[in-house]
């Protein structure tokens, strides 16, 4: 007799168990993980937008994504080889490589380390190296979001 008390308070118990909501921990874990994520916007003069976010943790940088959407909504990032660039490019690669080369190296370096000329490309050399693109409005973006 007594077993099957036990028995059934413990079905119950795991019935009311699977019942509860979680989302007071999930929100917690969020809020301790110290993580924020701002995203800026800049228009550019041929009609398409140029987004920067920049996530960070505890004050510092701990990701970056640049993505420019073309005047009929196409992704540069998604159009990948698609976008047809790397023969353009003075060091063969497509938008999207120079693209994360860049995000990774402001990670690793710092947003302010990117240093432009007048004409708004990388004086850098290590920048050079694998992003030769017109960064003037790119950076733009990020130091928005950056500021947030």
């Amino acid at each position: 007799m007594n077993k099957r008390i036990f028995a059934a308070m413990a079905v119950a118990g795991l019935l009311f168990a699977g019942c509860s909501s979680n989302s007071s921990s999930s929100t917690a874990s969020s809020a301790a993980a110290g993580e924020t994520s701002n995203t800026a916007y800049v228009a550019t003069d041929d009609g398409s937008e140029i987004s920067a976010t920049v996530t960070k943790k505890d004050g510092k940088v701990t990701a970056i994504q640049i993505d420019q959407t073309t005047e009929d909504g196409s992704s540069k990032k998604e159009l990948g080889a698609d976008y047809n660039m790397k023969s353009a490019s003075g060091i063969g690669k497509e938008w999207n490589e120079q693209i994360e080369y860049l995000e990774n190296y402001m990670v690793e370096n710092g947003i302010d380390s990117v240093k432009l000329n007048s004409d708004g490309y990388a004086e850098n050399e290590d920048v050079k190296s694998g992003c030769t693109i017109n960064l003037k409005q790119i950076m733009e973006a990020v130091d928005e979001a950056n500021a947030k």
